[in-house]
């Protein structure tokens, strides 16, 4: 009894170091790094900046389920999640990213409950570990994403649906967290419902055997479910669909399907978008060629508690993403929980292999490895990756923002070749303008109207088209320009006007970025 109890106060304290190691792998440098601030998550962090002060979103609308982001509609759970931080923090780029900080750590958290309900407190502490080193998990709790809400609401549902196969009162509200996690992100609306129905199958006797449970789940599921579906049916929740472009053609999406099952995607190349994965680096670390090997083999032979719930978790979670693209790390980010929990079983079995001195052995080997993984990944995160991708966040945009608004200029017109006119939001973003101010100009970058009253966001034509872009009705000595400084460099070519440099922004590698140009009169 003593040695058990000591054993469980060991495994407590091992637990706690990893969800702390966790939250420092997600919370350090996370105003600078990534470094810059992307659109996406300016809009998500001044909805709720907005809701805090007016009650209402950007666009005026009050409390919204689905917040208007440009041309589609974007689940409102996540900017709701952000109002304590935004409102503890303040509107910056810190307080709008330790909400996914929080998120991503409660994740492992949770991880560790639910790997304990299919395998042994051990493995559960090896698949905690994983997720909390993982550099796929580590890159969506940095940034301001709501897909990082779905895998937490996912495993905190599965949680809930395994315990109720020993207390069955738990059925419904393991249905209604499933449900609620729908509202997280694109890929939830596919997979949940898709993993619901498998579950249902497999243990379809047990829940009509607790009928009166099951009935209160259905209920309960449907209640949440109905609005969404409908929502999703409708013009306004079929936008990002019509946007990303959804496929027809079975084959290619066949071959979309299996992309993410993949060595380059899963080990070596991962994600390409930048903002997504870290150059050179896969979605796991390449030791776990060898402990997901293990892992996949040792549930195919070995009996496992729950086998059928893991391998259906496996066979789904690709679908979503592949119905639209390849190699997508945000459209299937609830696989990174999974892979972590069958890591964990694949470093215990082979630990399990060994007896005496080579076990440990093998077992101080096993941690250095995993040790040496993460202080490589870590290097490419905190000091590569801003030098290597320093365009993927619009990298010293705060500072630009900061030099314009405290000059006198009247007007200050930013070309949309930064980054195209979404770049429009991070102004009240970094200026801080009040809510209800903002509202008030009832800006709508649908149709271009992006004139914030001192600040304004043109069109300038295209920087790689061969004829000059026609703006002279936008000059005016008067006015500041943002520029880029590359894709921007004839923009202001003119007889009536010559340019003057105010001040040139460079990003972390030195390189020329961002000008400041005030236009002179010849």
């Amino acid at each position: 009894m003593f040695k058990h109890i000591q054993t469980e106060n060991l495994s407590i304290f091992y637990l706690l170091g990893i969800v702390v190691l966790a939250f420092l792998l997600r919370v350090m440098f996370l105003g600078t790094i990534p470094n810059g601030f992307f659109p996406d998550e300016a809009s998500n962090a001044y909805n709720a900046y907005s809701i805090i002060h007016t009650l209402r979103d950007q666009y005026g609308e009050f409390l919204p389920a689905y917040f208007k982001s440009a041309n589609d509609y974007r689940e409102g759970l996540y900017i709701y999640a952000m109002v304590p931080f935004i409102k503890i923090f303040g509107l910056n780029v810190f307080g709008a990213r330790i909400t996914s900080a929080f998120i991503g750590t409660l994740t492992v958290l949770v991880l560790y409950y639910l790997t304990k309900e299919f395998f042994s407190q051990r493995i559960s502490l090896f698949s905690a570990l994983f997720l909390a080193i993982s550099p796929w998990h580590i890159q969506f709790s940095r940034i301001t994403f709501r897909a990082i809400l779905f895998p937490l609401l996912f495993c905190l549902a599965l949680l809930f649906f395994l315990r109720s196969l020993k207390t069955s009162k738990l059925i419904p509200i393991s249905s209604l967290l499933f449900a609620i996690s729908i509202y997280t992100f694109y890929s939830a609306r596919v997979f949940v419902p898709l993993f619901m129905i498998g579950l249902v199958i497999i243990y379809r006797q047990y829940l009509i055997r607790n009928k009166n449970q099951t009935i209160l789940a259905i209920i309960l599921f449907t209640i949440l479910f109905i609005p969404q579906f409908t929502y999703q049916l409708s013009p306004q929740g079929m936008a990002r669909a019509n946007e990303v472009g959804l496929l027809k053609d079975i084959s290619e999406i066949t071959s979309h399907y299996f992309s993410y099952f993949s060595p380059d995607y899963l080990f070596f190349k991962g994600d390409p978008i930048p903002r997504h994965t870290i150059d050179n680096m896969g979605e796991l670390y390449l030791f776990e060629i060898v402990t997901l090997i293990l892992g996949i083999a040792g549930l195919i032979k070995n009996q496992v508690k729950y086998k059928p719930i893991l391998i259906l978790w496996l066979f789904l979670y690709p679908i979503p993403a592949a119905l639209v693209s390849p190699y997508s790390a945000v459209r299937t980010c609830v696989g990174a929980p999974l892979f972590a929990m069958i890591s964990g079983y694949g470093i215990f079995l082979l630990l399990d292999k060994f007896n005496g001195k080579f076990k440990s052995i093998i077992a101080w080997a096993s941690l250095v490895i995993i040790f040496a993984s993460l202080t490589i990944f870590t290097e490419h995160y905190f000091v590569d990756y801003p030098k290597l991708k320093s365009d993927a966040w619009l990298p010293t945009f705060q500072d630009v923002i900061f030099e314009a608004d405290n000059s006198s200029a009247d007007c200050i017109v930013i070309s949309d070749n930064i980054e195209s006119k979404y770049v429009y939001i991070l102004v009240p973003f970094y200026t801080q303008m009040p809510a209800a101010e903002y509202q008030e100009l009832e800006i709508d970058v649908v149709t271009d109207k992006l004139d914030m009253r001192r600040w304004k966001v043109i069109d300038f034509e295209p920087y790689n088209q061969g004829d000059l872009p026609k703006i002279e009705y936008h000059l005016n000595d008067n006015c500041l320009y943002l520029l880029h400084s590359y894709r921007d460099k004839n923009v202001l070519k003119t007889d009536k006007y010559r340019w003057q440099d105010i001040k040139t922004f460079k990003t972390i590698d030195d390189e020329p970025y961002y000008r400041l140009v005030k236009l002179i009169k010849n």
